[in-house]
């Protein structure tokens, strides 16, 4: 029976959410996907928890679906909850059974999970708080206090503070072979950046000054890094389908493997026009919820879905490889969790037979290894995370780390 659900923020490159189950039978950990308020939608929910099985996971999640359904039928904060206290039931029953998680899901197809890189032209923490300000984390802030600015950029930049008018084409491909070095056959860069040619914030559109600067940015990381290196360009949501169109067809000669989220999620649509014409594929699904979402666009013709294990949950990302694999779509989940989520997510990566690669957004954390313990090796192990044979994750939330770099005003578990 479960006793207790608890939560704890870290101030990171993102806000990451931990949820901890406490019940006769053990202990699980899960991370959700940051939201505002998420820890106090969470707190809403728990007594629906409490008192529960653990091993009735979908009925648990049944239950909060139709408590939280008016507020958010389509996803949201709701889905970042329940994704968490979804990972955290799977890991209390996997550690009850000593069973891994991959075995619970049928076994793996593999056990080394390839990962790629998120990168930017710079080197260096990027933060972000929960409503996507740029900040400081408090722990890396001469004030000692979180440093957040207020200035919300129209177009989403990623909080990247790169200047426009010193964009170096030679810095990135400088930052990809650093990045190489390490371990990593795959990489992805942000195109959504400020340029020294920059057109209307609002309207959605590409200049060909623009567009002629992020090629410069993509040819001269391809020429570094060579043809056997998986490389990947997101754009968050920002284009006209004519923008995307345009900026695809400049980036076609440098192989990439795909072309991130060019137009806005809502926008199916426009989507599906840009999928009859990209010479380069195209990959979107972390701001989907829903499989029925999912299987809208691989009748599209969507080649890679992307959706968000900390979004969707784990029994729903099934879910949505399932459908891939029924138009023979690849799955590259989306993925800005920390060790914690990271592992969950590579669970269920080892479990799908069209599985591309695996995202990793922490290369700039210098706590991410530190943040769990119980495993015999790193988490990270030459760009790939490696399973352990372990029950639940295989490793369990360091909480007196994580506690080093707790979000002030949240609650920290039960030392709240």
């Amino acid at each position: 029976m479960i006793k207790d659900l608890q939560t704890a923020v870290v101030e990171a490159n993102y806000d990451w959410t931990f949820i901890k189950i406490i019940a006769d039978e053990g202990v699980g950990y899960g991370e959700c996907f940051f939201a505002p308020g998420l820890t106090a939608l969470i707190r809403e929910l728990s007594p629906l928890v409490i008192g529960q099985d653990p091993f009735d996971i979908r009925r648990i999640l049944r239950i909060l679906k139709t408590a939280g359904f008016q507020a958010s039928p389509q996803g949201g904060a709701l889905g970042h909850a329940l994704a968490g206290i979804e990972t955290a039931l799977w890991d209390l029953v996997g550690k009850a059974l000593k069973v891994p998680l991959y075995a619970l899901w049928g076994g793996a197809y593999r056990t080394n999970i390839r990962l790629y890189a998120d990168c930017h032209g710079e080197s260096g923490l990027h933060s972000l708080s929960a409503i996507q300000t740029p900040r400081v984390p408090w722990w890396q802030s001469e004030s000692g206090e979180s440093e957040v600015s207020l200035e919300v950029d129209p177009k989403h930049h990623g909080g990247l503070a790169e200047d426009a008018e010193r964009i170096d084409p030679k810095a990135y491909a400088e930052r990809a072979k650093a990045v190489i070095a390490q371990g990593y056959t795959a990489l992805k860069f942000d195109l959504d950046i400020p340029t020294p040619n920059p057109s209307d914030p609002y309207n959605g559109t590409l200049e060909p000054a623009e567009i002629e600067c992020l090629e410069t940015i993509v040819a001269s990381v391809r020429e570094a890094v060579g043809d056997g290196v998986m490389l990947a360009f997101d754009c968050h949501w920002n284009y006209t389908v004519e923008s995307a169109l345009a900026l695809a067809r400049a980036l076609a000669p440098y192989r990439p493997a795909w072309l991130e989220d060019p137009v806005p999620p809502q926008a199916d649509e426009a989507l599906g026009l840009l999928l009859q014409k990209s010479p380069v594929p195209i990959a979107t699904g972390e701001n989907h919820y829903h499989p029925q979402q999912f299987a809208r666009l691989l009748a599209m013709g969507l080649g890679i879905v992307a959706p968000d294990f900390q979004k969707v949950g784990l029994l729903g990302g099934r879910t949505i490889a399932e459908l891939a694999e029924l138009y023979s779509a690849l799955v590259a989940p989306h993925n800005i969790a920390s060790p914690l989520g990271t592992l969950a997510a590579a669970h269920l990566a080892a479990t799908i037979p069209n599985f591309l690669v695996l995202e990793h957004h922490g290369l700039e954390v210098p706590f991410f290894e530190a943040m769990v313990t119980g495993r015999d090796g790193p988490v990270i192990q030459n760009g790939e995370v490696v399973l352990e044979p372990k029950g639940g994750l295989g490793a369990t939330l360091d909480e007196a780390v994580a506690y080093n770099y707790r979000k002030r005003g949240e609650p920290f578990f039960d030392a709240a």
